[in-house]
């Protein structure tokens, strides 16, 4: 996996008067002539539209829907131990996504919400903005925490490691 770190440039921006634009919408058309329609947001990446669909595969065509899009994460350099090198590799951490299922069974999770990717297999789901809130104060904690603590606690440590080492000395 070796996934760019795009410039905030690149990131998916939000334009401010979504008023002025029509609004997008989304059909799914049954074979028998019924349609489904609903919002399609400016910022999901697939259009779920889809025409001669059975009528007996409806609802599962309409459980299916889903908007997204997706942020990147940060790329460091990590150990694992399924790595046979033995050398650091490229790992992902912190990646996110917004989505949308409006036919979701719990009414909360048909409104967007947020998912991250913490790293390989390790998720947060169903975040709202109190959730991801949460969360950057976690984050900033952490970020906090090695900057004024961490990092000065190492330069100390080093120093006196080094005033005090004796390279190859034995007792």
């Amino acid at each position: 996996m070796k996934p760019a770190v795009p410039s905030p440039a690149a990131l998916p921006a939000t334009e401010p008067d979504d008023a002025a634009r029509p609004a997008r919408r989304w059909a799914i058309t049954t074979t028998t002539g019924e349609k489904v329609t609903g919002y399609l947001p400016p910022w999901a990446t697939e259009d779920p539209s889809e025409a001669d669909v059975q009528p007996e595969k409806l609802a599962a065509r309409l459980a299916d829907v889903c908007h997204y899009t997706e942020f990147p994460g940060q790329v460091l350099q990590a150990y694992s131990p399924g790595n046979v090198t033995d050398e650091p590799e490229e790992l992902e951490v912190m990646s996110s996504s917004i989505t949308c299922t409006p036919y979701a069974p719990a009414p909360e999770l048909a409104v967007p919400v947020v998912t991250v990717r913490v790293a390989g297999e390790y998720w947060m789901t169903d975040l709202d903005p109190a959730g991801v809130a949460g969360l950057v104060v976690g984050l900033r904690a952490v970020a906090d925490r090695l900057d004024g603590v961490v990092i000065p606690q190492l330069n100390t440590v080093r120093a006196e490691w080094t005033a005090h080492h004796s390279a190859g000395a034995r007792p």
